[in-house]
């Protein structure tokens, strides 16, 4: 065997030696950088004949593609070794282009493929001429690229929103693009060939002239330019002006860009026509105003001195007022001490005399109070005292009131031992209303008196709660509650009582302490109104004692 194949071998370089071309078309194709190549593929695959640069243009010597015919296969990039596997497989001439792998890139060639046959198809194969076709390849593909560019270009330059124009160094119009022309109601064919001035009035025209003379002086401007249409119309636009240059640097027209501002010019007028209206407006308004300041300032003297006039006559009348009201509740007092004991009618007239008389009283005072926040009289004594005893003092007061409506009542703290100081009796006061309008409008519930201590912001609070059982608040209704001679309705006034005052008060009450309070219901399960005070008042600035603190006027 091993004799069989040294014989066949040397046959085949024998007949490879036959069919060697002559050292003139070796030298021509290694000057065209081709190669050529015939190959046997049956009865056995093998190379007949190389000649030309193979090495130079497939980095492949050609023994070696000799001894492994193989390698002409391989050396086709495999993304395009398909295509050549289906072209030598053919029985018709073809030509394909197909990469060829080398060490650094691949190159690409052209491969012009013969089929050949002998022997009545017992012998078969194929020849094969193979160029660089690289060089080719890159300029086809620039021109490709050129002609996409230009249409690219042309599509770019006839769409964008802005006129384009070149004029020669007369004014000539050499190009213009469809969005100027349109602009004018002309075409791009129309206007090449004319000149710009036709577009333009006298005035337009003059001053084109002269920036005809500034693009020869090298200059580049940006301005509003007003062009004329056939019709006679006119539209305002920004021209952008620069100079163009030919290869040698010599002038050789100008360059255009023209951006329609027809409505900015519109709407600048009409923004003018507005201002003056406006400003004429202004003036008449600004008059008018002074002339109602002037009248609301006199008012508004008036009704300040008619309130404290309202506020020192309410304040005198009060205590006027109370002279006749202790008197009649002392002589009231009197009566019922010293009334026989079998005298119960008598004592029931009595008593319905002395509770007409204290809800008087009540409604007086805070009458006095009201007229003592709108004058701004109110003053603040702050002393100190032990909580618990404060407690105790409103749990003796509130008493016969919770009995009257057979209420029970509760009263929660832990820190019954603490000083506070601050205003006692207005502290009472504030409470001690809070506490018969939870008597007053529960009956057969609970009333309970919650006390704590509480820290905030570096200052130390007294928190105090007053929850009851009772008929509750609708929601929309909480809002206006501490608002002057504000109830929830008049059905409630007439059924338990009341002016509206107490809480408007209070409030003004609270925030004279440096609190406030507020309020939370649901009707028909009770409400829980919370006020918050400092354990510690602060006094205003400059003052030692805390007599005689005045507060402002009511914030109803």
């Amino acid at each position: 065997m091993a004799v069989r194949r040294g014989q066949d071998e040397q046959n085949a370089q024998e007949h490879a030696a036959s069919e060697s071309v002559g050292p003139w078309v070796e030298a021509l194709l290694r000057q065209a950088r081709a190669v050529a190549v015939r190959v046997q593929v049956a009865p056995v695959l093998r190379i007949l004949a190389v000649s030309g640069a193979l090495e130079e243009l497939g980095q492949v010597e050609a023994a070696d593609l000799q001894r492994d015919p193989a390698l002409l296969w391989q050396m086709v990039h495999p993304d395009d070794r398909a295509v050549f596997e289906a072209a030598a497989a053919g029985d018709a001439p073809t030509t394909i282009v197909v990469r060829w792998q080398r060490r650094e890139e691949p190159v690409w060639t052209e491969h012009v493929i013969q089929p050949w046959s002998e022997s009545e198809g017992a012998s078969r194969g194929f020849a094969i001429f193979v160029r660089d076709v690289s060089e080719r390849r890159q300029v086809l593909q620039e021109l490709e690229r050129v002609r996409r560019d230009s249409a690219y270009f042309h599509t770019l330059i006839h769409t964008v929103n802005d006129g384009i124009l070149v004029n020669a160094v007369d004014g000539a119009i050499e190009f213009v693009n469809s969005q100027l022309a349109g602009l004018l109601h002309a075409t791009p064919e129309e206007m090449v060939g004319r000149y710009i001035f036709d577009y333009m009035d006298d005035e337009s025209a003059a001053a084109a002239k002269d920036n005809l003379r500034r693009r020869r002086e090298g200059a580049e401007d940006q301005f509003d330019f007003r062009w004329q249409r056939k019709d006679g119309s006119a539209f305002w636009s920004i021209v952008a002006a620069k100079p163009l240059y030919d290869e040698q640097g010599r002038h050789r027209g100008s360059l255009v860009a023209v951006t329609d501002i027809s409505r900015r010019k519109q709407a600048e007028d009409e923004l003018l026509r507005a201002r003056d209206e406006l400003e004429q407006r202004v003036t008449e308004r600004t008059e008018a105003l002074n002339t109602e300041v002037g009248e609301r300032r006199r008012a508004e003297s008036e009704a300040q001195a008619a309130s404290q006039t309202k506020s020192l006559f309410l304040a005198n009348m009060s205590h006027e007022l109370r002279t006749p009201l202790n008197a009649i509740l002392g002589y009231a007092e009197l009566v019922i001490e010293e009334a026989e004991p079998e005298a119960t009618q008598l004592r029931s007239d009595v008593e319905r005399i002395r509770g007409a008389a204290d809800h008087l009283l009540e409604l007086i005072n805070n009458i006095l109070d009201l007229s003592k926040i709108e004058a701004a009289k109110m003053e603040l004594s702050v002393e100190s005292f032990v909580l618990g005893d404060l407690l105790e003092d409103l749990r003796s007061t509130i008493l016969p009131l919770m009995i009257k409506n057979q209420n029970r009542m509760q009263v929660q703290c832990a820190a019954r031992e603490r000083l506070v100081a601050t205003d006692r009796t207005k502290l009472k006061q504030v409470i001690l209303n809070l506490l018969s309008n939870a008597c007053k409008f529960t009956r057969r519930g609970w009333v309970d008196l919650r006390v704590t201590l509480a820290w905030e912001e570096g200052v130390e609070w007294l928190v105090v709660e007053v929850a009851d059982t009772g008929i509750g608040i609708p929601e929309h209704k909480l809002p206006n509650l501490f608002h002057l001679f504000a109830q929830v309705d008049g059905s409630v006034a007439r059924l338990y009582g009341g002016t509206g005052l107490g809480l408007a008060i209070s409030r003004e009450l609270c925030r004279l302490l440096g609190g406030e309070i507020a309020v939370r219901s649901k009707v028909g399960e009770g409400t829980t109104f919370s006020m918050r005070i400092p354990v510690q008042a602060t006094l205003p600035a400059g003052r030692d004692d805390a007599s005689g603190v005045a507060v402002g006027p009511l914030d109803a």
